[in-house]
């Protein structure tokens, strides 16, 4: 390993845990934090899913989120009801105030968003992004990432 790639390694560990510090903090005012924030997002961009639809979606906690979306359940959030085309399945929906909540979430997302392109221009953005899903092309994270963006950039 060189002192590059190790370098690279760990700025985007510190790149991480730092979006991850200010985006905390930018949902705090709302109740909400960044795994919660995308549990709700994905759910106001896809609609009602299953937990196994809803766990491709997720970067945060795609192995077990299903402890995850019993506590937003329980803050009234999100609702399950059964699956009209499998009665042995429930469909994960945002109730009004989870709604809300998604919306308030994607605001948040939002400034963090218009914070590093103030940093990175898109040439850099996509440069970056490329590389990025190059590493991650074989992973779960990789395979949510593109189920996620692969129609949206």
């Amino acid at each position: 390993m060189t002192n590059k790639t190790s370098h690279f390694r760990h700025s985007v560990l510190a790149a991480q845990r730092s979006g991850h510090r200010v985006l905390a903090e930018m949902l705090k005012p709302h109740g909400l934090t960044p795994a919660w924030a995308e549990v709700l997002t994905v759910l106001l961009e896809q609609g009602p899913l299953s937990i196994r639809e809803l766990s491709q979606f997720l970067i945060c906690e795609a192995d077990h989120p299903s402890r995850l979306i019993s506590r937003i359940e329980k803050q009234g959030l999100i609702s399950r009801a059964q699956n009209p085309n499998d009665k042995r399945a429930v469909l994960l929906s945002l109730t009004e105030d989870g709604q809300r909540a998604a919306k308030q979430a994607l605001q948040a997302e939002s400034r963090l968003d218009a914070w590093i392109h103030q940093q990175l221009s898109d040439q850099e953005i996509l440069g970056l992004t490329r590389s990025l899903d190059r590493i991650l092309r074989n992973s779960t994270e990789g395979r949510s990432l593109r189920m996620r963006f692969e129609n949206h950039d």
